[in-house]
């Protein structure tokens, strides 16, 4: 039995019932040609949307898809922590956190509340990476920009991740004393992350040490989402924040502060009641 070529018959049957005029043949080859035109435009543009949506998914920058990819999922430092290292860290330091609400006016600024107080001087302090993974993450400081906080500690170096939490970083930038920019450009920064990194993954690693209130620092990595940072703009901002973070906060004056495996060893004086704001 011999085949039929549909395609034949049909353009065949096409042929028979159409007129053949120079309009009836070239009107229908352009609709074709548009058609054509318009799908593979659309595919192009599809795609680059696409690859658009997965770079940025990649990245950290949509939520929804960032999930399923993990890029919102902060790195792990397998540094696991329980209330038991909360207390821990509280008895070490003999620290009472308090609610801001209930804080008296401080004496010192007409206007303002206390937020730190009573004063201690200690030697050879040493606080292990889960007690201070578990004071980060139980203080529950409204102004805290990042949260599910792991927070690692071998010799000399510092490993934090977590996911950042932006909706009062111009309030915690302002209570630190500034991170060298001027509240506009901090303001137009904070705006684009809310946009594309709010709630998303960080990560940074770098040596630190203080030593009679000066910060020494040197950042070898840092990452939001799957973004590398430039690290000479990070480490401008870290070590200004830091900096002034060391000399405005009351009562705090660090003789030593250095990294060993698994621990912070402090010597200096801080203060160890704070009213911390939810």
């Amino acid at each position: 039995m011999s085949e039929v070529n549909h395609d034949e018959t049909l353009q065949d049957t096409e042929s028979a019932e159409k007129p053949q005029t120079k309009t009836s043949n070239i009107k229908p080859e352009k609709s074709h040609k548009k058609h054509r035109v318009f799908k593979i435009i659309g595919m192009v543009l599809g795609s680059i949307f696409l690859l658009a949506v997965l770079i940025a998914g990649w990245l950290g920058f949509v939520p929804g898809l960032s999930n399923l990819m993990g890029a919102r999922t902060p790195k792990d430092l397998g540094v696991k922590w329980s209330e038991a290292d909360f207390n821990s860290y509280k008895t070490k330091t003999n620290s009472t956190f308090l609610d801001f609400a209930n804080a008296p006016d401080n004496p010192d600024k007409p206007g303002k509340k206390t937020v730190f107080s009573d004063p201690v001087n200690i030697s050879d302090l040493n606080l292990t990476q889960e007690e201070i993974t578990a004071a980060i993450n139980s203080l529950g400081w409204a102004w805290l920009p990042a949260k599910n906080v792991q927070v690692r500690l071998t010799n000399n170096t510092m490993e934090v991740s977590g996911n950042l939490v932006l909706d009062h970083i111009e309030d915690f930038v302002k209570f630190i004393g500034g991170v060298g920019y001027s509240d506009n450009d901090v303001s137009k920064a904070v705006n684009y992350g809310r946009t594309l990194a709010q709630g998303g993954s960080f990560y940074a690693k770098g040596s630190a040490s203080v030593i009679d209130n000066q910060l020494q620092f040197s950042l070898q990595n840092i990452q939001i989402g799957r973004l590398n940072i430039p690290l000479d703009t990070a480490s401008n901002v870290i070590f200004t924040g830091g900096s002034n973070s060391i000399n405005n906060t009351p009562y705090l004056d660090i003789k030593s502060a250095t990294i060993s495996d698994g621990s912070l060893n402090f010597t200096g004086t801080y203060p160890t009641t704070i009213y911390v704001k939810h």
